[in-house]
């Protein structure tokens, strides 16, 4: 799943959640088809953000965790202090726990 901003909303795209108005009122259900006018539509109601299947739009500041874990490696490569060395560890557990539950949540979805 990801929440996007309605500007980055395509058709096609299918709503993983209910999309619902600032007083709670349900617009469109989950597993609806985005078309162009629902999306215009939604707009008009004040909707923001729409939380669709999958992960349809990869944003410049995503990076794999592979890179992720990459660029941790590189940026203390040489560290001996213990505090760092502890640090650097327990940013690589939670770089692949967040990962872990990214991928759960979108076979979830």
């Amino acid at each position: 799943m990801q929440r996007l901003p309605l500007s980055y909303l395509k058709p096609g795209m299918v709503a993983a959640e209910e999309v619902k108005d600032d007083k709670g009122r349900v617009l469109c259900s989950a597993d609806t088809p985005l078309t162009a006018d629902l999306i215009e539509r939604l707009g008009r109601m004040g909707v923001r953000f729409v939380t669709v299947k999958g992960r349809p739009v990869s944003f410049p500041w995503e990076k794999p965790l592979e890179e992720e874990l990459e660029a941790l490696e590189k940026r203390l490569e040489g560290v001996q202090h213990p505090f760092l060395l502890e640090l650097k560890q327990g940013l690589k557990a939670f770089l692949q726990k967040e990962y872990q539950t990214s991928l759960e949540k979108q076979n979830a979805g």
